[in-house]
């Protein structure tokens, strides 16, 4: 009998105790930031990128994997990056735009150093030497890649600088955004920090969707990302 309303009296709290937990687990999920699956597009994200100026893509595979150097001679990989929101820009040393930003990337940076969040600047056509001496003059401390032969640059349909894409954790273009940001304020902060806070989802892509992906051999005039390896004079 006293075996019987133990078990009744568990069966009771038991609903009562759940509900506690899910609530506390539920209350620290909204503290920690709110979590988005990463194929939704939210509208908090949306207007975020509005309102930096953003153009928001929807999940294009980059034109190439590429591999780089970076000053010190170690190789890199664009999918290397993979699991982490890639911030990856284009710019050079002459570039006036280009200077007035790599402070405020450096910034955004440290602000979100030991994340999932990787920034890539690569350099186009310049050499080491020059490119040291400016990370040291700006005490850049994110990863330069040195595209010394021109040809990543081209690929991803760069002719204006400095160009900016943005990557999910699955790798695929999600937004570009051509000339400087202040990548260090408020609003592109809430963005990188929403964007790193979303939940990885499985993103199969099937034999026509990788079709529809850009290719190497195409330019795509509405997302600006393609081939441009005729032409490989940058503006800023």
């Amino acid at each position: 009998m006293r075996l019987k309303k133990t078990y009744i009296i568990i069966w009771a709290v038991l609903p009562v105790c759940l509900f506690l937990i899910s609530s506390v687990v539920m209350s620290f999920s909204f503290k920690a930031g709110q979590v988005i699956p990463t194929g939704t597009a939210d509208p908090k994200t949306k207007r975020l990128f509005r309102e930096m100026g953003i153009i928001e893509v929807p999940h294009i595979t980059p034109p190439v994997d590429f591999s780089l150097m970076d000053i010190n001679g170690q190789q890199f990989t664009l999918s290397d990056f993979k699991g982490k929101i890639v911030f990856l820009n284009f710019w050079t040393t002459w570039c006036p735009d280009c200077r007035i930003e790599m402070p405020n990337m450096e910034k955004l940076h440290r602000r979100l150093n030991g994340q999932d969040f990787a920034m890539i600047a690569v350099n186009l056509q310049e050499p080491a030497l020059r490119v040291k001496n400016f990370l040291k003059k700006y005490k850049l401390t994110f990863t330069i890649l040195l595209d010394t032969k021109g040809k990543i640059g081209p690929r991803f349909g760069i002719r204006a600088i400095p160009a900016t894409y943005i990557l999910d954790k699955n790798g695929g273009i999600i937004g570009k955004a051509f000339g400087s940001r202040h990548w260090d304020g408020k609003k592109s902060i809430a963005l990188f920090e929403l964007l790193i806070n979303r939940v990885v989802q499985n993103t199969n892509t099937n034999e026509h969707e990788q079709k529809k992906s850009i290719s190497s051999s195409s330019v795509k005039s509405d997302t600006g990302i393609g081939n441009s390896a005729d032409d490989q004079t940058y503006t800023s």
